[in-house]
Parts: C-alpha cells; structure tokens; sequence
C-alpha cells in the first residue's frame, strides 16, 4: 500500500513539472469523426493546459503495417487504436502495456463498461486496451417489402426458420419475366466473421480450449451449412455483387434486397444516400442460443512510450468525456454503459445494445496470436462453397487439416 501511494505521488509530481506531449495515433477519419475528435482534444488541452498537450497524429495508408514498423523503431504514439480482430498479435508480441496497474491508479471504473468489450481486449489474464466504441451485427429490413408481402416484422423471438420463411416469401419476380427483381437476403460469400454468429447459435465453436479448430465439430457444421445454404439451396440469398451493388448497404439501399445483416454502421450511409427507404432493425434471427458478433477498437499504449501515465491520464479522458462528445457528434455505440441509457430504446439502435450482451468480439485466437492466414484460407473455402465449387463437409475437411500450420 505505501508502494502505491509512493508510486502515486511521484506520477502527480512529474506530470506537474512543464508541459508533456502525448502523442495519439489512429486511422484517418471521415470529416465529421475528425471534427469530432478534435474537439475531444482541444476539451482536454484546455483541462491540463500547461501539464499534458495531447496531438493528433493520424496515420495514413497500411495502418497496421506502418504502426507495426513504428513501434519497432520505438517511435510509435503514445496512445493509438488497435483493432479486436488483429490486437492480439500485438499483446503477444509484447510491445503492448498492460493497463491493470494504471486502471487502478487512476480509478478507472471498468464495471461501467461492457463485459464483452472488455474481455476482447485481454491477453493471458491481462489488460492491454480499453474499448472506444463497438458495433454488432443486427437484421435490418424494409418495411415496405414486409407489408406488401403481409409477413409481420422481425423480433427477438425470430428463428432461421422465421428467417428462412420470410427471406422466401420476399423473393419475388415482380415483373412476371422470370427473373428475380428482389430478393430475400443479401449475404457476403467470403466473410467468416458473419458465419460465426451461426455457428454459435447453432450451439457450435470457433477454436477449443486448446486453440485447435472446432469448425469439424457438428453443431459448427450446422450454422455454416445454414449460411450457405440460403444461397446454394434455398436460392433466397444473393451477394451485393449480384445485384449490381458494391456492399450490403448499397444493395439495401437500392432496394435489391429485403434484409441484410449488418452494423450500425449503416444507419448514417442509409440516412445521407437512402432517406427514402423505411427501415427497421432487429436482433439476429437464432437457433439453440442468441449469437453476434461485435467490433471494437480500442485505445493502446506501447512499453515504447516515455509518458505513460500521462498517456493514460489522457486515455481515461478519451473514454469519458471525450466518448461523450463522440457519442454525441457521431452517433456511434459508446463502450461505456452509463452513455449507452438515451439510446438504448431507440427503436433502431436497441437491437445492437441488446446484442452486446451475447456477442462474439470478431477475433480468432490461436497459439501465435496471428489469425490473418488462417481466416484468408477459411474464406478462400467459402467462397467456394458459395460458388458450388466445394461442399461444406470438404470445405471443412481442408480447414481442419490444414488449420494449425496457418496459426502457427
């Protein structure tokens, strides 16, 4: 106890000798975000004028690649974003900081946060990031589409089956030329991280406990049978591309397709290109078990850094008042629960807050803590199982057999 508060008191007098720089790195952004954190950064610089100059240093191009070359020079910022689905290949590495130690020293309250966005953020029992935002994956739907075909809307109680027999019924030849005007579903034909949420609603798994594949188990095989099958059996499924659209949100936005299931993401694309459309959003359709996925960032500080208490100082404020600026400015999903109440029931935005509750962070573990060659080569097998190319028993059967030299 005295250590601490030793330890306390030398960090409260450094911060007041002269003026720190922290410097904050992340991914360019559009506009209106930029506009946004810079606000956030000139609220804190006016709060510790003359003790901590936080600077924006947005890094351009291959983030990832540069950032990992910054840190091996020892010049990386002193807080910066890390992405869930490739972070821990950082924490392993271990040019990461814990955090635990300044969590507590500076009274961060962690139980205001999400659990699941927390957790995604630990390596090996430790702390290596707080989260900033996240997005889950919800169904939206065109209402009109749903009235026209006198099929009531989506709701938590919704099953495949529910999904199944809707996305059939809004298959349509409207025309009477034979071919589908609109069809049920747009899906993504190479993209493992939207067939998860099947798998484990159909009760399955990504990885065991001793981070091997479980994709060969039954129930994995189930959801991802289930995902394909809406396209190669069923034929109420589609990709954005076969509809003349670049991406689920532009295919629903043309009205091309009844339901997509996708993130908040799209709400601010479908408001500025698509105000016409009428919308609804529910949680995801499941099986044996209520399944998403969730996306977050979060800020990191590297062992490289020379200010780290200030840059937690610095980071607590990006995580508080500057999430609520944020939140406010952008209408992003804020990690901390306590600014989450004003929209938790907003018709539109409930569904990604009740999801949080059950999803799955978009992340893969494995023994090298580097998932990128074994989620390429999964999505090298389901495009062709999209494709009719391969069935999802030798799809698996590949995976499975090839899968721990891809994470080694």
């Amino acid at each position: 106890m005295r250590r601490v508060l030793f330890l306390a008191v030398l960090i409260i007098a450094g911060i007041l000798v002269g003026e720190v720089v922290v410097r904050l790195g992340g991914w360019p952004s559009s506009p209106v975000e930029q506009k946004a954190l810079e606000e956030a950064v000139k609220v804190f610089n006016e709060k510790y004028a003359g003790k901590i100059k936080l600077v924006y240093e947005p890094i351009p191009g291959d983030y990832r690649v540069k950032l990992t070359a910054m840190l091996s020079a020892g010049n990386a910022p002193d807080i910066f974003y890390l992405d869930v689905n490739w972070a821990e290949e950082f924490f392993s590495k271990g040019v990461i900081e814990p955090l635990d130690f300044y969590v507590k020293m500076f009274k961060l309250d962690l139980s205001d946060f999400y659990p699941s966005l927390v957790e995604a953020f630990k390596y090996k029992g430790k702390l290596y990031g707080i989260p900033k935002d996240f997005s889950t994956l919800a169904l939206f739907y065109n209402k009109r589409m749903f009235d026209e075909a006198g099929i009531p809307y989506p709701d938590s109680s919704w099953t495949w089956y529910d999904l199944l027999w809707a996305a059939a019924k809004l298959t349509r030849d409207i025309d009477g030329d034979g071919k589908i005007d609109v069809w049920g579903l747009a899906l993504y034909p190479a993209a493992f991280n939207r067939v998860i949420p099947f798998i484990l609603q159909a009760g399955g798994r990504v990885v065991k406990e001793d981070l091997s594949t479980a994709l060969g188990e039954p129930e994995a095989i189930e959801g991802i049978k289930f995902y394909f099958d809406l396209h190669n059996r069923w034929k109420v499924a589609v990709s954005p591309q076969d509809v003349g659209a670049g991406w689920l949100g532009d295919a629903f936005g043309k009205q091309k397709v009844a339901m997509v299931m996708s993130g908040p993401w799209m709400l601010g694309f479908l408001r500025e290109n698509f105000p016409e459309v009428d919308f609804g959003v529910a949680e995801l359709p499941h099986l044996k078990k209520r399944a998403t996925m969730v996306y977050t960032v979060c800020y990191a500080i590297p062992k490289t850094s020379k200010h780290k208490k200030e840059a937690f100082i610095a980071l607590k404020f990006l995580v508080s008042e500057g999430m609520k600026i944020f939140t406010e400015r952008l209408g992003v999903l804020p990690s901390r629960k306590s600014l989450a109440e004003k929209d938790k029931n907003d018709p539109i935005k409930r569904a990604f807050y009740a999801g949080v509750e059950y999803a799955h962070p978009w992340k893969i573990p494995t023994p090298s803590g580097i998932a990128s060659k074994a989620i390429d080569e999964i999505n090298t097998r389901f495009m062709k199982i999209w494709n009719g190319e391969m069935t999802v028993e030798e799809a698996v059967r590949e995976i499975v057999e090839n899968y721990d030299r891809w994470v080694r």
